[in-house]
């Protein structure tokens, strides 16, 4: 095994693995699927989000939704843990395509400085005035 679990499919998600299958590219799909999973396991809802991603990186509604998630799940947790710098690598794969959405940048800047990272929250403020136009600076 490469280290990965097995993907455990229920019954009641086939419908929704179907209507993927037909419509891989359609964010309705995808939304619909992650609403039927949402009080399921987090690592569940985490890998489906990844796989409408990896078919829709350019979905801002995805990566905006997908990052509220992540941050949700480590709400509370001690910020020295693992979990948050996966979610912060999970802002920085965001930013790749979303580095003109001032929302993510203002999130992720946020989420940074709720951690105490003083100089990595300093260096992505700057990166976001950098990326957005000047009109958007002031809600940064």
């Amino acid at each position: 095994l490469n280290g990965k679990a097995d993907v455990i499919f229920e019954d009641d998600d086939l419908p929704y693995e179907e209507e993927i299958i037909r419509n891989p590219y359609s964010v309705k799909c995808w939304m619909r699927y992650i609403e039927f999973k949402q009080n399921g396991p987090k690592s569940t809802l985490n890998m489906i989000y990844e796989r409408a991603l990896r078919e829709l990186p350019g979905s801002y509604k995805l990566w905006y939704n997908y990052l509220r998630e992540r941050r949700k799940q480590v709400k509370g947790k001690c910020i020295t843990e693992p979990a948050f710098e996966e979610v912060n690598n999970c802002h920085e794969r965001a930013l790749v395509v979303m580095h003109k959405m001032p929302r993510i940048w203002i999130d992720y800047c946020q989420f940074l400085v709720s951690q105490s990272k003083i100089t990595r929250s300093r260096r992505t403020f700057d990166r976001a005035l950098r990326a957005l136009p000047v009109t958007q600076h002031p809600r940064i």
